[in-house]
């Protein structure tokens, strides 16, 4: 998943991800020291709905995203599961 792979990239090279709703998706933006560093739109059902719990506010930062960073590989299981529990169905 290629999304997956762009919110890793991002993940490492920033300090804090806004995420926004749009109409095509949801807009995820990595700050690092008050610039935006990568901003892509995320239109995944399950990494969106995995996203927002994450964020609910829309802002991740502080022990929340470093909580992220680290159980990355955690967190990219658990969407990639849902993915397939979803096509097994």
């Amino acid at each position: 998943m290629e999304e997956l792979d762009r919110l890793k990239k991002g993940l490492e090279s920033s300090q804090t991800m806004l995420l926004k709703n749009s109409d095509n998706g949801l807009n995820c933006s990595f700050i690092s020291y008050g610039l935006v560093k990568d901003d892509f739109v995320v239109k995944d059902e399950d990494l969106v709905d995995a996203l927002t719990q994450t964020g609910p506010n829309g802002i991740v930062e502080g022990n929340n995203f470093e909580r992220l960073r680290n159980n990355y590989g955690w967190f990219s299981l658990r969407v990639k599961s849902r993915k397939l529990l979803k096509e097994l169905k």
